[in-house]
C-alpha cells in the first residue's frame, strides 16, 4: 500500500502560538479530501484555547500556502467538528461547535472558487435535554449533485437539511408538528430527494435497528429494520437503487444492504459479517462512501483504522498508531484513506 504525504513540514502550524508553547496544532479535529486529492480540508485546535482552532484548505502538489477560512465571529472562538466537500472541489460544507461558551453550534457553506468565500452560516437547534453531548454535535451530508446540505444534531436529536445554494432550511426535524428524530449517521443520495439516517427520538431507541428514509419535498417517512443493534454510519448507492447501512450486531460490525424502493419487511437484500468489535469500538459514527470501488467504510477498533469493502465483506487495509490528536477520512471514491495529525497530512491508497 503506497502512502503520499501531502502537506511540507510546518504547514499546519498554528499562526498564533501561546508563549512558551509550540506552533503546532494539539489536535487534528476532521479532515475531507475530494476524489483524486486535489483539496484537502484540515481542521486543527488547542484544546482549552477554541480561538486558535484553524481550517485550512490545502492543494497538494501546489506552489501557494493552505487557504485559511474564517471560522470564528466573535470570541472565543469555534471548533470545527465536521466537514464535506462537494461539487467535486469546488464547496466545503463544516460544522461548528465549542463547549458550554460558544452556543449554539453552526453549520457553515464556503464557496472554495475563486476566493473561498463564505457563502451562508446557521445556527443549529438547542439541546432537548442537557446530556445530550456538546453543542453543536453535527455529522453531515451532502448529496451527489451538491446542492443540498443535511445533518443529524446530536444535540436536539433532529433532522436538519439546507440548500446548498441560499441556506433555505428544507427540512426543520425540530419544528412542530412533527418532530423528524435522527442521531448522528445520515446520508443524502445523489440528486437529494431523499435522506436516510438513523432513527431517534429523545430517550426512545429505534425499532429493530429502523433507518428513516425521508424525502424532503413531500415530507414522506419510511422506516426500514435493519435488525442491528447500533447504526455506524450509511451511504447511498450512486443510482440511488440501494442503501448501505454499517452498524453492530451482537457484537460484531455487519453490513445490511437496503432496497429503499421496496416494502419494509421485504427491503433487505444482503447481509455481510466484518469482524467482531470490542465494547469500546461499538458505537462509533463513521461516513461510509460508495464511488465507482464499491461502498467502502473505514472501521475504528483501539488505535487502527481498517478500511473495508462492504460488498465483499473483506478487509483492504489496516492503518495502525492512529493516536486521539488524529483524524482520518475515506475520498469520496474510495481509493484512498487521508490520515491528518497535527504535523502531518498522508494518504494511503487502496488500489
Amino acid at each position: 500500500m503506497a502512502v503520499r504525504l501531502l502537506c511540507a513540514p510546518g504547514e499546519l502550524d498554528l499562526r498564533r502560538p501561546l508563549p512558551g508553547r509550540p506552533a503546532a496544532a494539539q489536535r487534528v479535529t476532521a479532515v475531507a479530501a475530494t476524489a483524486g486529492l486535489t483539496r484537502i480540508a484540515v481542521a486543527t485546535a488547542a484544546p482549552w484555547f477554541p480561538g486558535l482552532a484553524e481550517l485550512l484548505v490545502l492543494a497538494p502538489g501546489g506552489q501557494s500556502p493552505p487557504a485559511r477560512l474564517p471560522i470564528a465571529r466573535r470570541p472565543p472562538g469555534a471548533v470545527v467538528r465536521d466537514l464535506l466537500f462537494s461539487s467535486g472541489d469546488a464547496a466545503l460544507t463544516v460544522s461548528f461547535g465549542g463547549s458550554e461558551e460558544q452556543q449554539p453550534g453552526q453549520v457553515a457553506h464556503f464557496a472554495l472558487r475563486p476566493s473561498g468565500e463564505e457563502r451562508w452560516r446557521r445556527a443549529l437547534s438547542r439541546p432537548v435535554y442537557a446530556g445530550f453531548g456538546e453543542y453543536g454535535g453535527l455529522r453531515l451530508a451532502v448529496s451527489g449533485d451538491g446542492r443540498v446540505v443535511a445533518g443529524c444534531d446530536q444535540a436536539s436529536r433532529s433532522v436538519l437539511a439546507w440548500s446548498a445554494a441560499d441556506g433555505d432550511r428544507l427540512v426543520d426535524g425540530a419544528a412542530e408538528p412533527p418532530r423528524v428524530g435522527g442521531s448522528e449517521a445520515i446520508a443524502v443520495d445523489a440528486d437529494g430527494s431523499r435522506l436516510a439516517f438513523r432513527l431517534c427520538r429523545p430517550y426512545e431507541r429505534a425499532p429493530a435497528g429502523g433507518i428513516a428514509v425521508l424525502a424532503p419535498r413531500s415530507g414522506a417517512l419510511t422506516v426500514l429494520p435493519t435488525g442491528l443493534d447500533w447504526c455506524a454510519g450509511l451511504a447511498f448507492a450512486p443510482d440511488g437503487e440501494l442503501l448501505v447501512v454499517l452498524g453492530v450486531a451482537a457484537g460484531a460490525a455487519e453490513a445490511v444492504f437496503l432496497a429503499p424502493g421496496r416494502p419494509a419487511d421485504d427491503a433487505v437484500v444482503e447481509r455481510r459479517r466484518l469482524t467482531a468489535l470490542p465494547a469500546e469500538a461499538a458505537q462509533q459514527t463513521l461516513r461510509p462512501v460508495w464511488g465507482a470501488a464499491g461502498p467502502r467504510a473505514a472501521l475504528r477498533v483501539g488505535r487502527t483504522v481498517t478500511v473495508w469493502d462492504l460488498a465483499a465483506g473483506a478487509a483492504l487495509a489496516a492503518i495502525p498508531e492512529l493516536g486521539r490528536s488524529t483524524a482520518w477520512s475515506l475520498t469520496p471514491d474510495g481509493r484512498a484513506l487521508v490520515v491528518a495529525s497535527p504535523a502531518e497530512v498522508s494518504a494511503h491508497d487502496l488500489d
